[in-house]
């Protein structure tokens, strides 16, 4: 006696198509790799500058802070960085070596900073992994300490560009770790793909005769 495979329940055609349609990566996981990136990239190069430049970049940033703003270092308005220079030698290398010393000091917060955020993100990219999105956040919020300080610190405009480029694109990166599609795909993820769905009256298997 011949045997034959029974149908399968009856699935129509939506649900048939959904079942076998893969997961798609959502806009939002694309964005969150790209913006981690970038500001990782951004705060990278900003501390290579600062790096390069050592007591030069933070002498013509004294110069600069005390001829445009000398109110912020206490000094009368008028007063101009070569009246200082020329009064006190010692001392004015006394504050490059000090600013220099301050601006190094914030570039290697971010680039540390910057590196933690290149790990997680080669961690986050193929399945928005939750424990991965909270070390990226972890790693953002942590990041956006040495920029603020460069941003409201009169730093060389060069750099305060980059730092600006990398927080900007941080907080993308943070807002875009957990909007909803983000979530979605992460569950997705996390559960095997189920088996193709048959439409109802096809065989099971190829070759096989459905029963009279």
């Amino acid at each position: 006696m011949s045997q034959y495979q029974v149908a399968p329940a009856p699935v129509g055609p939506r649900r048939a198509a959904r079942a076998n349609r893969a997961v798609r990566r959502p806009g939002t996981l694309t964005t969150l790799v790209w913006t981690s990136v970038i500001s990782a990239v951004s705060a990278i190069v900003g501390a290579v500058l600062v790096f390069a430049g050592g007591n030069d970049m933070a002498d013509e940033n004294i110069r600069d802070v005390i001829d445009d703003h000398p109110d912020v270092v206490g000094l009368p308005s008028n007063t101009t960085a070569a009246d200082i220079k020329s009064l006190s030698g010692p001392i004015w290398d006394e504050l490059v070596s000090d600013r220099a010393g301050a601006l190094a000091a914030r570039a290697g917060f971010a680039i540390f900073t910057a590196v933690c955020l290149l790990v997680f993100t080669l961690c986050v990219r193929r399945k928005a992994a939750t424990w991965a999105r909270v070390f990226i956040t972890i790693s953002g919020v942590v990041a956006l300490f040495p920029h603020v300080l460069i941003l409201g610190d009169y730093e060389p405009e060069s750099v305060m560009a980059f730092s600006f480029v990398a927080l900007l694109t941080v907080l993308v990166a943070i807002v875009c770790a957990w909007l909803p599609a983000t979530n979605r795909y992460a569950r997705d993820q996390k559960t095997p793909p189920p088996p193709p769905a048959v439409p109802y009256g096809a065989p099971a298997h190829p070759g096989d005769r459905m029963p009279y």
